[in-house]
């Protein structure tokens, strides 16, 4: 036994030495890093892309990591503002108190929970509110801090749920099914009250390197609407943090990377199949309630020979914490070494997923078009995710173009496809393991009952059109969408009655617009949204009918956020 224990050990440490070239790449990805006071706004993603083919920000950032942080001298410079002292309440030498911008988001549903992205806000029917407000200090040449918590307040009214007029056996797929992630459909049954850290950090710089722990949500790949590995549907989470906000430039190319682990809380809500009960059992055991640890890296390379181009990987692994039997267990590195090399992959404790992407944008033509294509539990590694097609995959394949227009605006052309369902029936109909969700850590891929990828959710597809006119940081644009909700979910419970025509699909219009005047940075949206066939219900209206008429809804959300600078 010592001895085969010790033949696996070097195995281990030659394949650790196979990988050293990538993290050697990693690592020096993270020589550049500065580091300076940032502001998560609703819009700050796209604010930002679009600004990058305008020519307004920096065209060698790859814009495929944490493009959600919104430099305040960035923000400035595309909405000009003048201010007396920009907030600065003490400055001395390299120290240095600062307020950030007050920023409140209001949101309204009128039937039905609607819209994601939005963290840390729940899915809830009614009035909704979120209060951030934020301070910036830096002491000395190397150490910065910056806080930022998140105040929501939720109304969080009863709405119809699943339906109870399912029978026994749609109960019992139904039931296994939610039971595998984390995501309640009502957080509980009175006004939600919660304060969140929010987009706080503590960080020690020296040279152009960045340690540091931090709070903030992250965006992860070159999606403008959805993300497969991390994006800010879910509230941010405890974690520790080496990332770059500059490219590296090296003989081969420029690099920009983060590395992170951290802590995944659960809910105190039940799934709507943990506490199913049919002829007074149980039907599914409840999940154990224990944190999750969960570890992840992205590295992005623009070759040197390509301009404007940027390949990338992002990693992501999760497991309860009582789990970690091994070193490895701590570091983003499931399937790299090709097959299972810790206890918790080969006993199935571990979650994993991944996915590459690349993006291509051109500057002269303030044009881009970009793909991340991702797979669960299996190695990550180019050969192995085009090998079959029998796993979990999911894809996001976005173009976005901007037309020149008078007065030094553009019109925004932006069209965007997410694919989140399962690839072939075999995987759907049995026992299906979905993007997010897990047979063993049964919380799925969750941080306080919201999904930290895609805001669609699993085994869900999305289509999405905008077109929009912008100005530096204003926009008025519409929104065409068509939202597929949970098709994994869906031929796992129904099809047994072979009944296909029940899908739960959302048909949505939405108008948007940002703008800034003075000190203020405006943002708002107002959805007008037809579910079909709500939560796969049907109007049993005559028993013989082979296809019953859709429980359909109409209902309307609106959004308003503004931020104020000091």
């Amino acid at each position: 036994m010592a001895h085969a224990i010790q033949s696996n050990i070097r195995k281990m440490k030659k394949q650790q030495i196979k990988a050293l070239p990538i993290l050697t790449c990693l690592v020096l990805a993270c020589l550049l890093k500065g580091r300076s006071q940032t502001i998560v706004l609703p819009q700050g993603l796209d604010l930002m892309r679009r600004s990058q083919l305008a020519g307004l920000t920096d065209s060698t950032i790859s814009g495929t990591l944490n493009m959600l942080e919104v430099p305040v001298a960035t923000l400035d410079s595309i909405a000009p503002y003048k201010s007396k002292n920009n907030g600065i309440l003490f400055q001395q030498d390299n120290n240095k108190v600062q307020l950030l911008p007050v920023q409140l988001t209001q949101q309204v549903n009128l039937k039905l929970p609607y819209a994601w992205n939005i963290a840390p806000m729940i899915p809830a029917k009614g009035y909704q509110a979120l209060l951030s407000p934020g301070v910036y200090a830096q002491f000395g040449k190397h150490i910065t801090v910056q806080v930022s918590p998140q105040l929501v307040y939720a109304a969080n009214p009863d709405y119809l749920n699943a339906p109870k007029e399912f029978v026994p056996v749609e109960w019992s797929t139904y039931s296994h099914w939610t039971n595998t992630i984390d995501m309640p459909e009502h957080f509980g049954g009175k006004n939600y009250v919660h304060l969140y850290p929010g987009q706080s950090s503590i960080r020690y710089n020296t040279g152009k390197i960045s340690i540091g722990v931090s709070t903030e949500n992250m965006w992860w790949g070159p999606g403008t609407y959805n993300a497969l590995i991390l994006s800010n549907n879910a509230p941010g989470f405890l974690h520790g943090t080496i990332n770059t906000i500059k490219p590296i430039e090296t003989g081969i190319g420029s690099f920009e990377g983060q590395v992170i682990a951290g802590k995944l809380d659960n809910t105190s809500y039940p799934s709507p199949g943990e506490y199913a009960v049919y002829n007074g059992a149980f039907l599914n055991d409840p999940k154990f309630n224990q944190w999750r640890y969960m570890t992840g890296m992205i590295v992005t390379w623009q070759p040197k020979w390509v301009k404007h181009l940027s390949l990338g990987i992002a990693k992501a692994s999760y497991q309860y914490h009582s789990k970690l039997t091994s070193p490895l267990d701590f570091l983003p590195l499931q399937g790299f070494f090709g097959k299972a090399v810790t206890r918790s992959e080969k006993e199935g404790s571990k979650a994993s997923m991944g996915s590459l992407f690349v993006r291509y944008w051109m500057p002269s033509e303030k044009a881009e078009i970009y793909i991340e294509y991702g797979r669960g539990d299996r190695s990550l590694m180019p050969t192995g995710i085009f090998q079959d097609h029998q796993y979990p995959r999911a894809y996001v394949m976005g173009i976005r173009k901007l037309f020149d227009n008078r007065d030094g605006s553009h019109i925004q052309l932006l069209l965007e496809l997410c694919q989140m369902q399962l690839p072939t029936g075999d995987l759907t109909m049995n026992n299906p393991q979905s993007w997010y969700t897990h047979s063993y850590v049964r919380q799925g891929y969750t941080q306080d009952g919201r999904v930290l990828g895609a805001g669609i959710g699993p085994g869900s597809n999305s289509q999405t059109l905008e077109v929009s006119w912008i100005k530096g940081s204003k926009k008025l644009g519409v929104k065409l969408e068509r939202y597929l909700h949970n098709n994994d979910l869906y031929y796992y419970t129904f099809s047994y009655i072979q009944d296909y025509t029940r899908k739960w699909v959302d048909l949505s219009t939405t108008f948007n617009a940002e703008w800034n005047y003075k000190q203020f940075v405006f943002s708002g949206n107002l959805g007008f949204i037809r579910a079909l066939d709500y939560q796969w219900q049907v109007l049993r209206t005559d028993g013989n009918e082979k296809f019953y008429r859709g429980y359909d809804v109409f209902h309307l959300n609106g959004t308003v956020s503004a931020a104020f600078r000091f």
